[in-house]
């Protein structure tokens, strides 16, 4: 590996790999914001554990004393009552229980009446009532002369007893309960007592006086409609009157139940029928008659003609004549033969004789078919009669049918309308009725009271369990709040995380404090290195040489280094003098080179010596003399230190012009001359204040930004940072001088454990 301090390959300085041992790095994009660890945090309270143990003492004996002063001076006392209250809606007395709401109705209609009790007009009715005129609460605010007038400006007076009311007076509803809470909070017990319950008696006056009010209101209402529909149920029941006496039908109000309408399909039936029949009937005698006819002109008798014949007693006695006849001419023949006059005597009155009966048969036969086709046609003029009559009965029936239907109709419509009528009415007399038991009901309000409110015994402020507490919390609060304000307010860069957090740029060591280290009491910091070699002071110059050595990648040397700070004292002098002490113990050839022309420190910290360490006189030629050309050589303004192999340049007297000369070709030959001569030139740069430090970072390999961690502020730093980098300097890292290790930080558990380590350390070397 090479000896040498190596240089980045570009000007962000960031290691091209993960960091070495002992180096922090720069933070990445977005730390710039990170928030404190719980380390940190821990760390404050630590720090400033004494200062937040003060003020919470202090806050638990202000609670404490303020709890004995407001005791004494102000106490208060909370006098509570409470309303049930009852389901919105009207109440029926009649019934014991009514269906219960929904729970977020119900706690809202609570909610309501609650908020109800702290209306502005409430509160003026309350101030107004005689009992809370004489408390000596309300003479606080307004005088009262002996009548109850308000003596002095009212409106005033008011104003203030209101503002103590809206502030002390509260009015709650409970989710979980059906009550509301009212509360008095003042200085006597009796007087809370006394607000309490005439607010409680007010709201209930003024609650049941709105339920009253609206049941009148409906109650009016309601009879009203009820006037309204007995007017018309009147009117209803004329047209009823009306429609019966303007008829000759009787019953009409018999169609619900169908008596009318049954007698009258009754008699349209019997009339139908007996058409039927008539017309059947008539049919029948048509037939009958057609065939009496044919009868009565035909020869041939039936047996009604036959059997009448043989009935008749004319018939019959000429019946018997011929046949007592018939045996007197046989034997006439028999004796006389048939040429016989008597013979033919008697044939003739036989034959005149069997002529007269057939006469008489079809004269009877004659008589009787046209008798019966007589009736036949009588009894037909009978039945066309009867159909005639009944087909005019059935007609007229019909007629009367449509009519009485027709009334029937108009009659239902108007009975249909009355039971309408009555129905509504009978529901307006019961809710009438139930109004009146309302308005008569005691309970008709939903608010009622639970009692007059108890007298407070305690007082409900000041409470020692809420003064000491509060107190402490509020001392500790305050204690934290500064603790806290004290870190976040300081801005200066007073730890490497603060580096880390605010400038994004590798820090390359930390040096602490000298009041930490109590190995370099009455040693010179400036060359802490050499003179106190096992202090942790040298160790974080010793790491810092390492981390410098490891910052970049390998092949580049860091030969040339400019250390520089924001303002003088910042420790960059003690940084470049010890860093070239670190350097010396690898065996290298140091060259430091003070560039700082207004203050110089390099004669008082290196006086001019012989190589065996007398005082000697050298020429007073230093870098200024070389720059201006008063100096041919540059061997004449190099001088040794008195150290082996640390070599010093002088910054010589202060030229008109130092900026222009660190730009010129004859400080860039003293730089190649010196990294070809000595291993590693360190160059003491003076402060970023002037603009010779931005002209020197431009001439050197790396530059080396010191803060210290008492003095610079954290703007400073990352303007110090940005002007560099404006003029393209290679800053390789940052040291933060100073440190201080505090409690619970990071470098008082390394100081202790390196104390420690160094401790163990030399107790095992031998003597």
């Amino acid at each position: 590996m090479d000896k040498s301090i190596q240089k980045p390959n570009n000007m962000m300085t960031r290691t091209s790999g993960p960091p070495r041992p002992g180096m922090i790095p720069a933070p990445g994009p977005g730390q710039g914001t990170m928030t404190m660890t719980p380390k940190e945090i821990m760390g404050i309270l630590r720090r400033h554990l004494w200062m937040i143990i003060i003020f919470t003492v202090l806050g638990t004996i202000i609670g404490g004393i303020s709890w004995f002063l407001c005791d004494r001076y102000i106490p208060k006392y909370t006098a509570v009552a409470g309303i049930k209250v009852s389901p919105p809606g009207l109440k029926d007395p009649k019934t014991i229980t009514n269906p219960q709401p929904a729970k977020d109705i119900y706690y809202q209609h609570r909610f309501t009446m609650a908020s109800y009790i702290k209306r502005q007009n409430m509160l003026e009715k309350l101030i107004t009532r005689p009992k809370i005129q004489e408390t000596d609460w309300f003479k606080r605010f307004a005088k009262v002369d002996e009548e109850g007038n308000i003596i002095g400006d009212k409106d005033k007076a008011i104003n203030k007893a209101l503002k103590n009311l809206e502030d002390h007076l509260s009015a709650s509803a409970p989710r979980d309960q059906n009550v509301i809470f009212i509360s008095m909070r003042c200085g006597s017990a009796i007087e809370a007592k006394t607000i309490v319950d005439e607010m409680v008696l007010l709201f209930l006056q003024e609650q049941r006086q709105l339920a009253l009010g609206d049941v009148s209101e409906q109650l009016a209402e309601r009879t009203s409609q009820r006037d309204n529909i007995q007017s018309s149920l009147r009117d209803v029941q004329n047209s009823l009157e009306v429609i019966r006496e303007g008829t000759r039908f009787a019953r009409l109000n018999l169609g619900a139940n169908q008596s009318f309408r049954d007698y009258m399909d009754d008699k349209m039936v019997d009339l139908e029928n007996t058409f039927s029949r008539l017309s059947t009937q008539r049919s029948g005698l048509e037939r009958n008659l057609e065939t009496l006819k044919n009868r009565a002109i035909s020869e041939d008798f039936d047996q009604v003609v036959k059997e009448q014949i043989e009935t008749d007693p004319i018939a019959r006695q000429m019946r018997n004549n011929i046949a007592s006849l018939e045996p007197i001419l046989s034997r006439q023949l028999n004796r006389f033969g048939e040429e016989h006059r008597i013979v033919q005597e008697t044939r003739a009155a036989l034959k005149q004789m069997q002529e007269d009966l057939a006469n008489r048969q079809n004269e009877i036969a004659e008589i009787l078919r046209k008798a019966a086709w007589q009736r036949a046609e009588d009894d037909k003029a009978i039945v066309t009669q009867q159909i005639e009559t009944n087909e005019a009965q059935l007609q007229k029936a019909r007629a009367e049918y449509k009519e009485i239907d027709k009334i029937r109709a108009e009659y239902a419509k108007y009975e249909k309308i009355r039971e309408e009528k009555q129905a509504l009415l009978e529901n307006l007399n019961r809710q009438v009725e139930d109004l009146n038991a309302v308005y008569t009901d005691p309970d008709l309000s939903t608010l009622k009271s639970l009692g007059p409110a108890f007298m407070p015994r305690e007082k409900s402020f000041p409470k020692l369990q809420l003064f000491l507490p509060g107190g402490f919390m509020l001392g500790l609060l305050a204690g934290l709040g500064l603790a806290f304000a004290i870190e976040m307010l300081n801005d200066l860069l007073r730890t490497p995380s603060d580096v880390m957090r605010h400038l994004k740029t590798p820090l390359m060591g930390s040096i602490c404090h000298f009041d930490d280290d109590t190995d370099i009491e009455g040693v010179d910091l400036y060359h802490v290195v050499r003179q106190a070699p096992y202090s942790i002071t040298s160790e974080c110059y010793r790491q810092l040489r390492t981390n410098l050595k490891l910052s970049g990648p390998g092949g580049i040397s860091h030969k040339t280094l400019l250390v520089t700070s924001g303002k003088a004292g910042d420790g960059k002098t003690t940084i470049a003098v010890n860093i070239a002490s670190t350097l010396l113990a690898e065996e290298r050839s140091v060259l430091l080179i003070d560039a700082n022309f207004r203050r110089p420190t390099a004669t008082r910290l290196f006086p001019h010596a012989q190589k065996d360490g007398s005082p000697a006189e050298f020429s007073d030629n230093g870098l200024s003399n070389y720059l201006m050309g008063q100096c041919s050589d540059i061997s004449q303004i190099i001088r040794p230190s008195g150290i082996e192999n640390l070599f010093v340049v002088d910054s010589g007297p202060l030229p008109a012009n130092p900026t222009e000369l660190f730009t010129t070709e004859r400080m860039k030959r003293l730089m190649e001359t010196c990294k070809e001569k000595y291993d590693y030139v360190i160059i003491d740069g003076p402060a970023t204040l002037v603009s010779d430090s931005k002209a020197l970072a431009s001439q050197v390999d790396g530059t080396i930004l010191v803060f210290n961690a008492a003095a610079t502020h954290r703007g400073a730093g990352i303007r110090i940072l940005r002007e560099l980098k404006d003029v393209h300097a290679n800053i390789v890292g940052t040291v933060l001088m100073g440190v201080k290790s505090r409690k619970g930080g990071y470098f008082r558990e390394v100081y202790r454990s390196y104390q420690e380590y160094q401790r163990v350390q030399l107790d095992q070397q031998p003597v």
